[in-house]
């Protein structure tokens, strides 16, 4: 899954003034007539609920959007650039990326929009503005100017994207702990399913429908083994996709693990990947969560299930005993989480920032205006 890419984008070039006067056989002394240029095109993220990754940006780096054609004759406008509107996946986080000494990398990542809703549209560079034509500048002391305005540039900027599933309940749990099976008996996903550790390698998606007017998304997040929070495995490159989930059902195999003592490898499976969930931070430990037993349908695991449920209840935690394969209790733990999702808020916007634009000698958009002022204070002593 393709879920973090950088790009560059450029909005489009404000068109130049033209200079132009009238050229007409019955007008004597035509005077101006040059057109302002059109504004250039600019360039927004819209959020569409048909894409799921960035993989279609691995190709492209550069997004440019139309420029604003010169002025005409007869004040005549030049046509404006068309805006450029980019599709990303629900859930796509915007990143402008500036300068920053301080940093190790030189850069910085600043979070300017968080796109949750379908058709959510952000505006990310603005187009120039269309230069001023000569007729703009006509005076009675200037019956024939030949001044115009060009065209401003329009934004560039360094952007990152980024995908943090939305979805209403995360399973999470060690490899092969039997998350795809659950997902695929809840939903009309089609995971892949096999006998060996870290078949999914990409988060996966279903949609569980609750009754007719309610559905409920619920995302299979790779497993994940000790030291995940710290990039081994599949890292925390997955470990992102649970900060919008709003339950998360912890699904443990006591037949994982080193031991031949099913309730040890349970309580130990547990503490790892918990471990894991807190040291990644973001406050996902602090989510609403259901622990479960898988594989009750092995005979081993059924015989301990029920010292299992007392060794975790010594530690606060209330356990479900599930068959991903055969469906049994799994009833009785999709009631339970959407039960508890009933008192949790839908969505988790992330808090975007302005990014207040520093300006130099080379880059100030209106430097004709600033310095030919500074030239007149300066001749009334005023600086």
């Amino acid at each position: 899954m393709v879920d973090i890419v950088d790009i560059k984008i450029k909005a489009g070039k404000g068109g130049d003034g033209n200079v132009s006067f009238i050229h007409e056989k019955y007008v004597a002394k035509g005077g101006p007539d040059g057109g302002d240029g059109g504004n250039g095109g600019s360039i927004y993220f819209v959020a569409d609920n048909n894409m799921s990754t960035l993989i279609d940006f691995r190709s492209r780096a550069l997004f440019e959007a139309e420029s604003g054609q010169r002025g005409g004759a007869k004040k005549m406008l030049g046509k404006s650039g068309e805006d450029l509107k980019i599709k990303v996946p629900m859930g796509t986080l915007i990143y402008e990326v500036v300068e920053d000494e301080d940093s190790d990398s030189g850069k910085r990542y600043i979070l300017v929009s968080d796109l949750v809703n379908n058709g959510d549209e952000f505006l990310i560079a603005k187009g120039g503005i269309g230069g001023r034509g000569n007729i703009n500048f006509k005076s009675s002391r200037n019956r024939t100017p030949v001044q115009y305005t060009p065209g401003t540039k329009g934004e560039e900027k360094d952007v990152r994207l980024e995908i943090k599933m939305i979805a209403d309940i995360g399973l999470i749990g060690s490899p092969n702990a039997g998350k795809s099976t659950l997902l695929n008996s809840l939903t009309n996903a089609n995971a892949k399913v096999a006998n060996y550790p870290f078949t999914t390698l990409s988060p996966n998606l279903g949609v569980y429908k609750v009754n007719k007017d309610h559905n409920i998304v619920i995302a299979d997040i790779p497993g994940l083994i000790e030291g995940a929070s710290e990039g081994k495995g599949l890292g925390e490159d997955f470990l992102r996709h649970i900060e919008r989930t709003r339950v998360l059902i912890h699904m443990i195999d006591p037949m994982n693990g080193s031991s031949d003592d099913l309730v040890s490898n349970a309580l130990e499976e547990y503490k790892i990947i918990r471990k894991e969930v807190e040291n990644y931070g973001k406050d996902i430990d602090k989510k609403t969560s259901i622990v479960v037993i898988n594989k009750i349908d092995v005979t081993e695991i059924r015989e301990v299930f029920e010292d299992i449920k007392r060794e975790f209840e010594k530690i606060g935690i209330s356990v479900f005993g599930i068959s991903s394969v055969t469906g049994e209790g799994v009833g009785d733990l999709i009631k339970k989480a959407v039960y508890l999702l009933e008192d949790i808020p839908r969505h988790t916007f992330f808090e975007a920032k302005k990014v207040v634009k520093r300006y130099n000698i080379e880059n100030l958009p209106n430097r004709r205006v600033v310095f030919d002022k500074g030239r007149i204070l300066e001749k009334e002593g005023k600086i």
